[in-house]
């Protein structure tokens, strides 16, 4: 494929991205707090404040009832060729497709070919290495934005090997601020049973996703801006393998 107008990555939005990213994770309240360093107790709480209310969230068709026990994600982790083919939003460039397609599997890294597109941008490339070396590879693409955004958003981490179980909860809190992160619900999407998710700070909803423990790649994730609004969206609509 080609690239149609968007030439290069805009640094400046880039930038900005990174930014709005960081600040919805931190809330400037995490400074001390390592990611996936915390273990939940069995109720789920790690001691921060949580007031235990699951907003932001949205039961719809797709849920389903009953936690068929615990298990944990870990991303990036592809044992075999798969395919993952996305339905994107972003309220730069509107509606899209994503295509992640891993080709090659070792131990260690992964071959990755990767192709974005909305109405204004065409991109796909091929990319090898470790979890690191596709990030680094990736992000300076056309799709580097979105990309950013979603699929190696910071948020990601406070799940990353994590046990998943409805109705676990745990939060952060500083004189700062606090953060709070929930497994609400299992759903269905493109036939992958996951569990979803919500994260909060300072009682804002700021993410919700949803994580399977058997898949590389989350079938599903949402940011919002600060005013309630969808910034990014990525909700798997196909896997292949």
């Amino acid at each position: 494929m080609q690239l149609r107008a968007n030439r290069g990555l805009s640094r400046r939005r880039l930038l900005r991205t990174a930014g709005v990213t960081a600040a919805l994770v931190l809330g400037g309240c995490l400074d001390d707090v390592p990611i996936g360093d915390v273990e939940a107790d069995e109720d789920g709480d790690d001691g921060g404040d949580s007031d235990g209310t699951d907003s932001g969230t949205d039961s719809s068709d797709r849920s389903q009832t009953g936690d068929p026990g615990d298990a944990s994600w870990n991303p990036f982790e592809f044992d075999r060729p798969i395919t993952y083919t996305y339905e994107t939003y972003s309220a730069d460039e509107g509606a899209g497709t994503l295509v992640w397609d891993v080709t090659d599997v070792t131990d260690e890294e992964a071959t990755v070919t990767l192709e974005y597109e909305t109405a204004e941008t065409q991109f796909e490339t091929t990319v090898s290495g470790t979890k690191e070396d596709l990030q680094s590879d990736l992000i300076l693409t056309p799709a580097g934005t979105f990309v950013l955004a979603t699929l190696f958003s910071p948020t990601m981490g406070y799940y990353e090997g994590r046990t998943l179980s409805v109705g676990d909860e745990w939060s952060y809190s500083s004189p700062d601020g606090s953060m709070r992160f929930a497994i609400i619900e299992r759903r269905t999407y493109a036939g992958v049973e996951c569990y979803a998710s919500v994260t909060e700070v300072d009682g804002r909803t700021v993410h919700e996703g949803c994580f399977a423990p058997d898949l590389g790649l989350a079938p599903y994730t949402v940011y919002y801006d600060e005013n309630g609004e969808r910034s990014f969206e990525l909700a798997l609509v196909s896997v292949d393998t």
